[in-house]
């Protein structure tokens, strides 16, 4: 499914079980009127990708993808994996609070997938799930960006917010989840030595090598960031390399196909 291009409110966010899980859906619906939810999980020692896209009463359109296989479920038997999902955890989820636009535009961007989807109410997939008066997840009042102080109106200064790490993924749909927790593994290593990344970009491509030799994931990694290190650029970067190659050999093993680091750029 196509996600809109909004900011997630968490990326990579553990539920154990289905409480946090509603516990997460409840504070990303109180952003918005939709939400966006990537997850990853297992049901029956088998992982699963599925992204669903509600508003604040109901799923409206579920994709969920055999991360091994790489077949796609959607409609009835796409909700009850969900659901199965859920239940079972953990599952590692990315959520992305929407806009009203933000959730016409989805619907639009995913009719089939939309069409293909009974739409349910979200307790009955979420049993835990509060009941909201009928109404659905509520949203609090917005805070407003001035009070009244003393008879004068006073301006409420915002915190300034730290700066977040942006993770950038170019691979095959079904490697995904695998990379992007390759790349918050580099992020926590990177602050090890010293490193405050900024940036992490992944890219990947599968490359079917001649006389049947199989499968490579070849995978270039490029690190921006500041450095709080006495150590010289060329031997941090020389750390990480050896780090990914390390990396590459437990991926291999997980996904059964070979992965190579082409290339590792390391920029501050």
């Amino acid at each position: 499914m196509k996600l809109p291009p909004v900011q997630p409110l968490e990326e990579n966010y553990l539920c154990k079980n289905m409480k946090e899980f509603v516990e997460l859906m409840e504070r990303t619906l109180a952003k918005g009127p939709g939400a966006f939810f990537k997850i990853l999980g297992k049901v029956d020692g088998i992982p699963y990708y599925g992204t669903v896209l509600i508003d604040n009463q109901k799923i409206i359109a579920v994709e969920i993808q055999d991360v091994r296989g790489g077949s796609v479920l959607t409609g009835k038997p796409a909700l009850q994996l969900l659901k199965e999902m859920i239940t079972a955890g953990p599952v590692v989820v990315d959520a992305f609070p929407l806009d009203d636009v933000d959730v016409k535009m989805s619907i639009v961007d995913n009719l089939e997938v939309y069409n293909a989807t009974p739409k349910m109410r979200l307790e009955d997939v979420c049993p835990s799930l509060r009941e909201k008066s009928g109404e659905g997840i509520k949203r609090p009042p917005e805070k407003t960006e001035s009070y009244e102080e003393g008879g004068h109106k006073a301006e409420e200064k915002a915190k300034p917010q730290p700066k977040r790490l942006t993770i950038s993924l170019e691979v095959p749909t079904n490697l995904e989840p695998y990379f992007r927790a390759l790349a918050n593994r580099i992020a926590k290593y990177s602050k090890s030595i010293g490193v405050e990344p900024r940036q992490i970009t992944v890219k990947a491509r599968e490359v079917r090598y001649a006389l049947g030799a199989g499968v490579g994931i070849h995978t270039t990694v490029e690190i921006e960031g500041s450095v709080n290190s006495k150590l010289p650029k060329g031997e941090i970067k020389k750390i990480l390399e050896e780090f990914l190659y390390r990396e590459a050999g437990e991926l291999s093993r997980e996904l059964g196909k070979r992965v190579v680091i082409s290339n590792v750029l390391f920029r501050t």
